[in-house]
């Protein structure tokens, strides 16, 4: 009788051992690689738009935000401000764990400055990202040679090549070392703008960055550089070089 109020007692606690195993997956020893969040708060009175890598996240301006199910990595966040000159501001942002930041207004100068605390957003969703068109099915076209599509320095070789860098100990070397490494190797913008933090002066982040124009795979995205850059003389440099310069 005993062995029989046992057993039952065990066929019903199977579901629900089951169920909180399942649970159970999601914490310490899940093996799974855990998402993230960012949050942006705009100024008193300041509603904005927010972009994360040149996509659209919010369909009308909000005074804050957070957007969910962010994988690890980097990205370039960009804001709005919902007034009549729509200033912005954007920067790179390392995604391996959740980001705050607030939109902040010194005179006609704004900027993205983290924060902490606990904000509850105006607005909460999950990230948008640029969903490419199914690919067309290939029309025979006789005679015709189709351009290969271009991407960046591959990652062993863009790592190798940091390597090389960093391990330079003037910043006159590593910017003859930097500028021969991309004359070789077509990259991104984001590839370009981690070479530009390797040199330790202005000049040398200007210097490079101009160069590196002609062999970026994305220069429509060039004003992306202007968040390596400490003085805003140097943003105005580059933009007006790059405005001399065929797209």
């Amino acid at each position: 009788m005993k062995k029989t109020i046992l057993y039952l007692f065990l066929l019903l606690s199977l579901p629900a051992m089951a169920q909180y195993r399942g649970h159970g997956g999601h914490g310490h020893g899940g093996g799974h690689e855990s998402v993230s969040s960012l949050t942006v708060v705009g100024p008193r009175h300041q509603a904005f738009w927010l972009f994360v890598d040149d996509v659209l996240q919010n369909e009308t301006a909000v005074h804050s935000i957070r957007i969910n199910n962010i994988w690890p990595g980097e990205l370039y966040i960009r804001v709005e401000l919902d007034n009549g000159s729509q200033d912005c501001v954007g920067r790179f942002v390392d995604m391996r764990h959740p980001q705050g930041f607030s939109i902040v207004q010194r005179g006609n100068l704004i900027g993205l400055e983290p924060t902490q605390g606990n904000i509850r957003p105006e607005l909460i969703k999950d990230l948008l990202t640029a969903t490419p068109l199914p690919p067309m099915p290939p029309t025979p076209q006789v005679g015709v040679v189709q351009p290969p599509v271009p991407h960046g320095m591959s990652s062993n070789d863009f790592d190798a090549a940091m390597a090389m860098l960093s391990n330079e100990k003037f910043d006159d070397t590593r910017l003859t070392l930097a500028e021969q490494i991309v004359s070789n190797n077509p990259m991104t913008v984001s590839q370009i703008a981690q070479i530009c933090r390797q040199f330790s002066f202005e000049s040398n982040r200007l210097e490079f960055a101009k160069y590196a124009y002609s062999f970026c795979i994305e220069k429509h995205k060039y004003y992306m550089l202007n968040e390596v850059f400490t003085y805003d003389s140097s943003k105005q440099e580059l933009n007006e070089y790059l405005q001399g310069k065929e797209w």
